[in-house]
């Protein structure tokens, strides 16, 4: 892992214009490699006016030399901070990561904003007619609200969106549900960025109810997963074993293929009695869940074909750690596997709708056709509590063993 660099520096393009006055920016190094970022500052500064030493890195005689120092030191301070966060979760800085601490400061504080600015260049992969509907959602809210600052998130505030929505729009609930599915996420986004904290994020919801009919929860019964497994793929359709594999492991794991995309090398472990399990803060919520791999033994063979090396180039000896689990070439965007798996589905002739969500129904219904009760199966989903502002379902890794054991699908189903 390389912590990044951060130096304060004037003209660093060595310009000489008529006027002598030149911009500071903050030289970033990450890895050997420079970035320069422009310091956000109200007047330009001369070189007789640049100390280039901390904290009066302009003298006074710069009118705005007040103002100036603040922005570069706060600016150092927030990459400071950037570092210290990345270093305690193990991850390394990028680039991108400076650039949005970086704008987020520069952000007027306003949630209205942060949702323009996020849902065309989501953290996550979105199809286009979910951009679609979160900007809808996005213009919704505005009319009711387009200055919501971060700390007036709130139930009350959402609440009154809901309201205005199916009375003063007069949306029906399905599209008002959708709507608050894109308010979820952004505000989850928010969090991630660190807007808000995660206790401020899961009181925003509680207990906001949006009465819509129940939509179906559709799966795969057993002989299907076996059609799928057993299916030999040829000639030009090899091209789709990939794709194959992934969703067989996400019939193993129940997870959506946004969660395998994110998992690490890290948050695979092995209990002594039952073997491998994952467990990991999922990526559409953040909740824990703790997969046990024991009770689908095939899932440990595609992990271990998909696996990525341990560096990021393994023929450069000073390459830096690859921490995912599963090679980045082994995944395309949800739009494109979702239309990979239904070709799958044509060549074993089947008239049913396959795509990334049918895995996790599938898994949950494996479960709780085999007994494994409620909170074992909502600790394996990694299901968030509503009902309560604790992070996580009071239920451990001895709780999913208990609940799985004895349950091995392959020796009982042979999947």
């Amino acid at each position: 892992m390389h912590i990044p660099t951060y130096t304060p520096v004037h003209n660093w393009r060595k310009k000489n214009y008529k006027k002598g006055r030149y911009k500071v920016h903050i030289r970033a190094t990450i890895n050997r490699i420079t970035k320069y970022l422009e310091v956000k500052i109200p007047f330009k500064v001369s070189i007789d006016e640049w100390t280039g030493k901390a904290p009066a890195w302009v003298s006074n005689t710069n009118p705005y030399a007040f103002e100036i120092n603040n922005a570069i030191e706060e600016n150092l301070t927030l990459l400071k901070e950037l570092n210290k966060r990345f270093f305690v979760a193990k991850k390394q800085v990028r680039f991108a990561d400076v650039h949005k601490e970086l704008e987020k400061n520069f952000n007027s504080g306003l949630f209205n904003d942060f949702f323009e600015k996020i849902y065309p260049d989501p953290p996550e992969m979105l199809e286009e007619k979910t951009k679609g509907r979160y900007g809808s959602a996005l213009q919704a809210l505005n009319k009711f609200n387009p200055r919501i600052a971060f700390h007036e998130l709130s139930h009350e505030l959402f609440e009154g969106v809901k309201k205005y929505l199916l009375i003063n729009l007069k949306l029906n609930s399905s599209t008002v549900n959708g709507y608050f599915n894109a308010y979820r996420k952004v505000v989850f986004w928010a969090r991630q960025a660190h807007y808000i904290t995660k206790a401020h994020e899961e009181t925003i919801f509680e207990n906001i109810k949006i009465k819509k009919g129940k939509s179906k929860k559709d799966h795969l019964d057993v002989h299907e997963i076996l059609e799928w497994k057993n299916l030999v793929l040829t000639g030009k359709d090899q091209k789709f074993q990939t794709e194959k594999d992934l969703f067989l492991l996400l019939i193993y794991t129940g997870y959506y293929y946004n969660d395998l995309r994110t998992l690490l090398k890290t948050e695979v472990h092995r209990d002594a009695e039952m073997g491998e399990y994952i467990t990991n803060g999922r990526y559409k919520n953040d909740e824990l869940a703790v997969v046990p791999l024991w009770t689908f033994p095939d899932a440990l063979e595609i992990i271990k074909k998909y696996r990525a090396a341990d560096t990021v180039n393994p023929d450069d000896p000073e390459s830096e750690y690859e921490p995912y689990l599963l090679r980045r070439d082994a995944f395309v965007t949800d739009q494109e596997f979702n239309k990979r798996l239904k070709i799958i589905a044509g060549i074993l002739k089947w008239k049913r709708v396959v795509r990334n969500k049918l895995a996790r129904f599938t898994n949950s219904q494996l479960y709780i056709r085999y007994g494994t009760n409620k909170p074992v199966l909502k600790k394996i989903r990694g299901h968030q509590n509503e009902a309560s502002t604790d992070a996580y379902y009071e239920i451990n890794v001895v709780d999913v063993v208990e609940g799985t054991r004895g349950l091995n699908f392959k020796e009982k189903l042979g999947i």
